[in-house]
Order: structure tokens, then sequence, then C-alpha cells
């Protein structure tokens, strides 16, 4: 029940942690080798990462291998068009601002909210992108319902078809903090959604 490797990584934080005593930014730092490119990041985005330490925010938190994805194909299509390598330091602040944005869902999302057929549609943080949250339970051991609980989040596209949304599936849910709720996502996420390349490569 604790791991999966169809997932990778998978593992329910509920069973073991179920509020952390701090902020989500605080939660994130207790992490370390894990979220160190968000925190990256967030230090270059002030506005946001004070949200996240004094708002109701739920943060669907990308993890160090989510930046890594991102970066080593940016800085691929780069070396091939001549052009020199950018790391979080000194991508666009404007673009990482509107990427960052999208993790980011106003008010408390716990996992038991979005167990609808069709999931749940939210809000971001500061620009109010459409995003999709949707909770599944697998069946484990002969039982219905009876193993992981995860979470399929997906940038919509502004489209109704699924099929053109971007999604990806949690490793973990549910982590409380005195500000809010954080679900991680899993490493084979890359960051931005699939917008990254483009919105970087300027």
């Amino acid at each position: 029940m604790s791991s999966c490797s169809k997932y990778d990584g998978y593992f329910d934080y509920e069973n073991t942690e179920k509020v952390f005593q701090g902020t989500s930014i605080n939660y994130l730092e207790s992490k370390k080798g894990t979220f160190d490119s968000l925190l990256l990041a967030l230090n270059r985005l002030p506005e946001l990462k004070q949200a996240l330490n004094d708002q109701e925010l739920t943060f669907f938190a990308p993890t160090n291998a989510s930046f890594q994805i991102a970066i080593n194909n940016l800085n691929l299509v780069r070396s091939n068009q001549g052009k020199s390598k950018l790391y979080i330091q000194n991508l666009s602040l404007v673009e990482l601002d509107t990427l960052m944005t999208k993790y980011m869902v106003k008010g408390i999302v716990p996992t038991d909210s979005m167990n609808r057929i069709d999931g749940l549609f939210v809000e971001t943080y500061k620009i109010s992108h459409p995003m999709h949250a949707q909770r599944i339970k697998e069946d484990a051991s002969g039982f219905v319902s009876g193993g992981m609980e995860l979470v399929y989040y997906s940038d919509t596209k502004d489209n109704n078809f699924i099929s053109q949304w971007n999604r990806i599936a949690s490793q973990a849910v549910n982590i409380y903090t005195t500000t809010g709720i954080v679900h991680v996502l899993g490493s084979k996420h890359e960051f931005g959604f699939g917008d990254f390349l483009t919105r970087m490569n300027k």
C-alpha cells in the first residue's frame, strides 16, 4: 500500500504526515533534495513565495526532476540553435511567474473534493487559469477502490477536449500545512505543462 512502481515513486503521505506544523514553504524547505529547484524558482518570485506563506492555497508541487527535464530539453534545443544555456537563475521572470502560478490553486482543495466522475475544475492563483483535478482510487488485492489514492492534475489549455490537456499523476497527496495543502506531482512531469520551451526559448 505504501509504494507502487506503476506511478514512479508514489507514496501515500496522508498515512504518515497528515498535518505539517509550518507553512507550505516551510514544508518544501523541510524536504532537502526534493524541492531545491522549486525553492530556487520561488526565491526569484517573492510575491508567489509570500502567498504560499500566508494565504490559503493548494499547491501542486513539482520536484527537482520536473525542473531538470524542462531545463535539459530547453538547453538541448538552444544548443542546436547556437544559443547560450539557460538555468533557473536567469530564466525570464515574467514567464517563470506565469508558469509557476499554474501550480497554485485558490483555496484548500483536498482529494475528497475531487471525488467526482468528471473531476473538479479549479482556478489558479493570481491569473485564474482553468486547471482540473481528479481523484483516483485504485483497486488492490481484489477490493474495489481499496488501493492507493492519487490525483491527476491537468492544464486544460482552455480546451474542452480532454485529449488536448496536459495531465500528470501525483506521487503524494493531502499534506496539510498551517496555510494550505500540498499535493506532490510525479517525477516524470515536465515543469510548465508543455509550455516551458516555447515561453523560455526567445
